[in-house]
C-alpha cells in the first residue's frame, strides 16, 4: 500500500514537472522574465541584506566572548523564553538579521552542544523574522513610499515573533542556569572562514529558491488565472513578490500577513535547518500561519496608536484594491495545497 501511494505521488509530481517544463518551452519569455525578476530581487535586496548578518551571526555564535554575553542575559532568557542564555544570539539575530538567520544560528548552537534539541526546535518556530533592510527599506520606503510604515511593519513582525516565543516557553521547563556545556572552540580565524563559506553556500541556496519560485509564478500567469488569484498566489509563494503585489492594493494588513507568513519560498529555504533540529514540518507551517495572524493584530494596534496619513498609500492605489476579494475559498484552498506540497516534498526527501 505504501509503495502504491509513493508511486502515485511520484506520478503526480512527475506530471507537475512535465507541465512546468512544457509551460517554460511554450512561454519562454515568461520563464525568462520570472527568472530575471527573481535574480534581480536576490541581487538588489536579499543578498545585500542577508549575507552580512549571516556571516556576523555565525561568527559571533562561534566566538568565546558569546559565553560572557550568555551569562549576562541568562536570567532574562530563562524566565521570559524558558531558554538558556546561549540561545540569545539566535533570538537577536533572528529578529534583526532576516528570515534564515535565526534558524541557522539555532542549528549551529545545537551542533556545538550549547542548547538541547527541544530548545533548538522552539527557536525554529519563532526566530524566523523579516529583517529591517527588507521591511523598512524595500517594503516601506520603496513599495509604500513611507519609512514610518516600514518601521511599523518591522516592529509588528518582531513583536509577533517575541509573543510566539513567550507562549511556547510557557509549556517548557525553566532551564538550569549553567545551560548545556559548550563544545571545544575553534580558533577565531577558523570560525571566520567557516562562517563566510557556510553563509555563501546558504545565499546560493536561498537565491536558487527565490529564482525558482519567481519563475513558477510567472509561468502561472500564462495559464489565464485571474489577477486576484494570481496575487494571492504571489503572497503565499514568495514574500517580496507578494508584498509588491499587495502594495498595489494599498492594503497594509495584507502586507503584514505576507511578511509574517514569510512565503513558501522562505519555508523551503529553511527546510534543511528544520530537518536538522527535528521540528515537525506540519507544526512549523502552523506556526508560520499563526505568526502571520499575530503580525496583523500587532500591526493594527500600532496603527491605532501611531496612525499614518492615508496619503502614504495614494501613489499605490491604482484600482487594485479588490485584488484579494475575488475568491476567498480559492485562496484558502491554494494555501492548503501549498502546505501539502511542502509537507510531501519534505517527506519524500526523508525517504530518499
Amino acid at each position: 500500500m505504501v509503495k502504491i501511494k509513493m508511486r502515485a505521488v511520484s506520478a503526480v509530481w512527475c506530471a507537475v514537472a512535465v507541465g512546468a517544463g512544457v509551460l517554460a518551452v511554450v512561454h519562454p519569455q515568461a520563464s525568462l522574465n520570472g527568472m530575471k525578476s527573481g535574480l534581480e530581487t536576490c541581487a538588489g535586496i536579499i543578498i545585500p541584506s542577508l549575507f552580512p548578518f549571516m556571516v556576523i551571526s555565525s561568527f559571533v555564535a562561534g566566538l568565546p566572548v558569546s559565553d560572557g554575553v550568555a551569562k549576562v542575559v541568562s536570567p532574562f532568557m530563562r524566565y521570559v523564553f524558558r531558554l538558556p542564555g546561549e540561545a540569545f544570539a539566535a533570538v537577536v539575530f533572528g529578529l534583526a538579521g532576516g528570515y534564515p538567520v535565526g534558524c541557522s544560528v539555532a542549528v549551529r548552537l545545537l551542533e556545538q552542544g550549547r542548547i538541547t534539541r527541544e530548545q533548538a526546535q522552539r527557536l525554529t518556530l519563532f526566530c524566523v523574522n523579516a529583517g529591517p533592510a527588507f521591511t523598512v527599506t524595500a517594503v516601506g520606503a520603496v513599495m509604500l513610499g513611507s519609512i514610518r510604515l516600514g518601521l511599523i511593519l518591522f516592529v509588528s513582525s518582531c513583536c509577533a515573533s517575541v509573543i510566539t516565543g513567550i507562549l511556547l516557553g510557557l509549556a517548557a521547563d525553566v532551564p538550569e542556569p549553567c545551560g548545556v556545556s559548550a563544545s571545544v572552540r575553534l580558533p577565531c580565524s577558523a570560525v571566520l572562514v567557516e562562517s563566510v563559506e557556510k553563509s555563501a553556500l546558504a545565499m546560493l541556496r536561498i537565491s536558487a529558491w527565490v529564482a525558482a519560485f519567481s519563475c513558477l509564478v510567472s509561468l502561472f500567469g500564462e495559464l489565464g488565472i485571474s489577477e486576484a488569484v494570481l496575487n494571492v498566489l504571489r503572497c503565499v509563494a514568495e514574500v517580496s513578490g507578494g508584498c509588491r503585489a499587495a502594495a498595489q492594493s494599498g492594503n497594509f494588513y495584507i502586507i503584514a500577513a505576507t511578511v509574517g507568513w514569510s512565503g513558501l519560498c522562505v519555508i523551503c529555504q529553511l527546510l534543511g535547518d528544520v530537518r536538522r533540529v527535528g521540528t515537525p514540518l506540519a507544526v512549523f507551517l502552523a506556526f508560520r500561519a499563526v505568526n502571520g495572524g499575530l503580525c496583523v493584530v500587532v500591526c493594527r494596534a500600532l496603527l491605532y496608536f501611531f496612525p499614518v496619513e492615508v496619503s502614504a498609500f495614494a501613489p499605490l492605489v491604482t484600482g487594485g484594491a479588490e485584488m484579494f476579494s475575488a475568491s476567498a475559498p480559492a485562496a484558502v484552498a491554494l494555501m492548503c495545497l501549498c502546505a501539502v506540497f511542502v509537507i510531501d516534498l519534505d517527506r519524500n526527501r526523508k525517504v530518499c
